[in-house]
C-alpha cells in the first residue's frame, strides 16, 4: 500500500503574502512604523495577534508596512468570500474585523490626506460595519454639530436599561474603531459606550470632511447633548487616550455634564510636538487639505492644558506610565495639582509607556472598576 503524499491531506493553507516589496518612500515609513508599533501596541489597536506577528515579520524582511498590512487584509477578505470553505456568522465577523484592523493600521504612518488613504479608511469602516452587523449591541450614528457631522459607534449592553453612558475618545493614531477594546470592558460594566471620531478623526474626517479648527470645542456641545440624551437620566462619564486625554479634560471643563473622567496619558502641550517635522505634517492632516503651519499651530495651541482652562470638578482619574516619552511623571503630577476636583487620583504604572498598552488587563481593570464605583456614587437628577 502506497502512503499518500502529505500534500493531498492539506485542506487549507495559511501562507504569508508574497511580492509586496517597497519603494524608497515606503522604506522610511516602514522603519518608523517598526519603531513605533510594538506587538502590544498593535494588539491595543485591534490587530489580531497572529496578524500582528505576520505584519512585523514581513516588515522586518524588507517589505512595505502599508503593503504588508493591506496584503494580509486581502488574504482575509478572499477567505471570507470563499464559498467552498466552512463558515459561521461569528467566523465571518472575525475575518472582516481582522481585515478592517489591518487596513486601519496600514495607513497610520501616512502623512497626507490622499485619495488612496481615504479609500483605505472607508474600506476599513465598511468591513468593520460588516463585522458588527449581526451584533445588536452596535449602532453607527452621526451627530450633527455646529462644526459639522461627527461619527461614532455606540455599543449598548444587552442588559435592561437605562444605562450610564461613557464617551470613549482616541487621539492622533487610534480612532473610534481602534478603541473598541477600551469600550467593551465598560459595556460589560453596564455602560453605553459612545466611541467617537472627533473632528479630524476617522470617518468624521474621511466621510464628512469635518476637520479640527481652533473652535473645535464648540462641536462638543452637541456631542454632550447626545450623551445626555442617551443616558436618559443616568450619569455620563468620559475616557480619553493621549491627545484625547487632554481633550476630555477641556470638554468636561466647558460642559459640566460628566460624573467621572478618566484621562490616560494626556498630552499637556500638543503644540510642543510640532517641532518634529514629520509629526507636525501628520497633525496637519487633522486640520484640512490646505492648512498652513500657522493654522495648525493655532489649532493645537487651543488644546493646551493650561491652568486657566482646567475647571474640571467631577471625580478625575489619571493613568500615568513612569516611562511615558510623551507625558512625563512631572507633567502628570502638575496636571493633577491643577485639576480643582476634590476627588482626583493617579494610577502609576511602573515601566508603563504611553497610554499603557503594555499592561492592558491592569489598565482595563482600573478603568472599569473606578468608573463603575464613581458612577454608582453619582447623584441622579431626581435626588
Amino acid at each position: 500500500m502506497t502512503a499518500r503524499s502529505s500534500s493531498t491531506l492539506v485542506v487549507d493553507d495559511f501562507r504569508y503574502p508574497g511580492d509586496i516589496g517597497r519603494t524608497d518612500v515606503d522604506a522610511a515609513a516602514t522603519t518608523a512604523a517598526q519603531r513605533q508599533f510594538s506587538l502590544h501596541r498593535l494588539l491595543a489597536y485591534g490587530v489580531e495577534a497572529g496578524d500582528a506577528l505576520r505584519l512585523m515579520d514581513l516588515a522586518a524582511e524588507g517589505n512595505s508596512w502599508r503593503g504588508s498590512a493591506l496584503a494580509l487584509a486581502d488574504q482575509l477578505l478572499v477567505r471570507a468570500d470563499d464559498a467552498d470553505l466552512p463558515r459561521t456568522v461569528r467566523s465571518q465577523a472575525d475575518l472582516f474585523a481582522r481585515a478592517s484592523a489591518l487596513q486601519r493600521i496600514s495607513q497610520v504612518m501616512d502623512l497626507d490626506n490622499t485619495p488612496d488613504r481615504r479609500a483605505t479608511y472607508l474600506a476599513a469602516a465598511a468591513n468593520f460595519a460588516t463585522a458588527r452587523a449581526h451584533d445588536r449591541r452596535y449602532e453607527h450614528v452621526v451627530i450633527d454639530t455646529v462644526g459639522g457631522p461627527v461619527a461614532a459607534w455606540v455599543i449598548t449592553p444587552e442588559t435592561e436599561g437605562p444605562h450610564p453612558v461613557v464617551l470613549v475618545h482616541g487621539g492622533v493614531d487610534g480612532w473610534s474603531m481602534d478603541w473598541e477594546g477600551t469600550a467593551l470592558p465598560l459595556v460589560e460594566e453596564g455602560f453605553v459606550a459612545v466611541v467617537l471620531d472627533g473632528p479630524g478623526q476617522g470617518e468624521t474626517r474621511f466621510v464628512h470632511q469635518h476637520y479640527l479648527t481652533p473652535h473645535w470645542l464648540a462641536s462638543y456641545e452637541q456631542v454632550c447633548d447626545y450623551l445626555v440624551h442617551r443616558a436618559a437620566g443616568m450619569p455620563v462619564a468620559a475616557v480619553g487616550n493621549s491627545m484625547a486625554g487632554a481633550l476630555v479634560v477641556l470638554i468636561a471643563s466647558r460642559y459640566p455634564i460628566f460624573s467621572a473622567v478618566c484621562s490616560n496619558g494626556p498630552v499637556i502641550s500638543m503644540a510642543s510636538t510640532l517641532v518634529r517635522r514629520s509629526y507636525a505634517r501628520k497633525l496637519g492632516t487633522f486640520c484640512g487639505e490646505a492648512s498652513t503651519d500657522e493654522q495648525v499651530r493655532a489649532v493645537f495651541e487651543s488644546m493646551e492644558l493650561s491652568a486657566d482652562r482646567i475647571e474640571l470638578t467631577c471625580p478625575f482619574l489619571l493613568l500615568q506610565g513612569d516611562s511615558d516619552p510623551m507625558v512625563s511623571l512631572e507633567d502628570g503630577e502638575r496636571l493633577l495639582d491643577q485639576v480643582p476636583s476634590p476627588d482626583k487620583h493617579m494610577v502609576l504604572f511602573e515601566r508603563g509607556e504611553h497610554v499603557i498598552n503594555r499592561y492592558p488587563a491592569d489598565k482595563h481593570h482600573v478603568t472599569r472598576t473606578w468608573l463603575r464605583d464613581r458612577i454608582d456614587r453619582a447623584p441622579r437628577p431626581s435626588e
